[in-house]
């Protein structure tokens, strides 16, 4: 009977949802690594020892002169945080949500598995 009762009881209980999966923690030098990149982009020139050789390539003196208004409009970052971090087969991908003093945006950095800095995305 006892038996019975139990298992009725697991039947009609609510369905319990697994807890969710603990974020990843932050990795204070990829964090570094992103700030140290975003203040040479602004300077208009990469350190090549720090980005794989195709992001050399894609942000070269030139693309990043003409992106250097929109980098003097951004700003410092004023706040960084860290969302998340996903591995993927060619790397890493840290998403942080950072504010600027002119936008508030969703950072996503790539950092292959050397640590070299491999591409980003921004979002709203």
């Amino acid at each position: 009977m006892q038996l019975l009762l139990l298992t009725l009881a697991l039947l009609l209980a609510p369905p319990q949802t697994p807890a969710p999966a603990p974020l990843p923690p932050e990795n204070p030098a990829v964090t570094a690594l992103a700030l140290k990149l975003y203040a040479q982009a602004r300077a208009g020139k990469l350190d090549p020892a720090l980005i794989t050789p195709e992001m050399a390539q894609a942000l070269d003196p030139g693309t990043l002169a003409q992106e250097k208004p929109i980098f003097d409009q951004l700003g410092d970052p004023t706040r960084i945080v860290f969302e998340t971090a996903e591995k993927h087969t060619k790397g890493t991908l840290y998403t942080y949500q950072v504010t600027f003093a002119t936008a508030q945006l969703h950072v996503k950095i790539f950092i292959h598995p050397d640590g070299k800095f491999a591409g980003y995305g921004l979002d709203y």
